[in-house]
């Protein structure tokens, strides 16, 4: 993580070197990228980096926590709900805000694709592996709270249908990255929706057989 004179830079300061590092990271990944080419684009000196940061992996980290700070901020959490329709509503808003904010950044889906490659052994796959943790974490607490109300099947176990749900959006993530092919803006606007779907075919009871006639 940053040295303790990176916290002490203008909030403006750290966000332009951190902006110019994610590009870089995002175009080469870890080995690839130049530190020459972050420093010059940051508009910093290399003496002044190496006050900052480590070394390129301690750098790369510092941009993964932001990454992950800016993007609970900008998502947020479900507002209230008090059935299941406004469960599923909620969720549906939760999605968009993500979709958004992916979408507002150009380095996040590059960045996002090395990260995703990255080997679990080393630094950033670590770093993928405990956010991923947090992430499946919440994932549970929302699903608790949907059970609450009827809107989250009961019949499995809390913490099996968290890393199901989780699981399931890790693979819409890959499947985004890997496209070669954009979205089209019809096709992203259906997207929260669509995700939305596929969770609630997994998470939602399951509807009541009707009667036998007597």
């Amino acid at each position: 993580m940053p040295l303790p004179r990176f916290t002490t830079l203008a909030p403006e300061r750290r966000a332009a070197i951190l902006a110019a590092a994610a590009e870089e990271f995002a175009r080469a990944g870890l080995e690839g990228a130049s530190y020459n080419r972050i420093i010059a684009r940051a508009g910093a000196s290399k003496g002044a980096m190496y006050y900052y940061f480590d070394n390129k992996e301690d750098l790369l980290l510092t941009v993964v926590a932001d990454l992950a700070e800016r993007s609970a901020a900008a998502i947020g959490r479900p507002g209230e709900f008090a059935d299941a329709a406004g469960f599923w509503r909620e969720l549906r808003a939760l999605c968009a805000r993500m979709v958004a904010f992916f979408l507002a950044d150009p380095h996040v889906a590059g960045l996002a694709k090395r990260l995703l490659g990255a080997s679990g052994e080393s630094a950033p796959g670590r770093a993928v592996a405990a956010r991923s943790r947090q992430i499946e974490h919440f994932t549970a607490e929302l699903l608790r709270q949907g059970q609450a109300v009827g809107a989250v099947r009961t019949d499995l176990p809390l913490e099996l249908l968290a890393h199901l749900v989780t699981g399931v959006g890790e693979a819409v993530d890959r499947w985004l990255l890997a496209r070669t092919d954009p979205l089209q803006p019809d096709e992203l606007a259906a997207l929260p929706d669509r995700c939305v779907d596929l969770v609630a075919r997994l998470a939602a009871p399951e509807p009541s057989p009707p009667r036998r006639a007597t």
